[in-house]
């Protein structure tokens, strides 16, 4: 019984992960390349911490059009991608 629960508790955790990870590349590509191009910005390698921080800056400069919890799930994306 402890198996089954702990197992479906992993499926239910991982699709909500892959769900911010989709949510995070349709953000990227509806948002971002208004400013920038979609290959330059996807060759760009950084880390989680390092994207946050692009991520967290661009959205002053959005216009309002990107809110913090874009950037977050936007750093996500750009951050797993391999």
């Amino acid at each position: 019984m402890k198996k089954t629960v702990v197992v479906l508790l992993t499926i239910v955790m991982a699709s909500f992960a892959c769900t911010s990870v989709q949510e995070g590349k349709e953000l990227f590509e509806k948002k971002c390349v208004k400013c920038h191009a979609l290959e330059k910005s996807l060759n760009a390698t950084k880390d989680l911490a390092g994207w946050e921080k692009t991520t967290k800056a661009m959205i002053r400069y959005s216009g309002g059009d990107i809110t913090e919890k874009d950037a977050k799930k936007i750093a996500k994306y750009l951050a797993g991608r391999k």
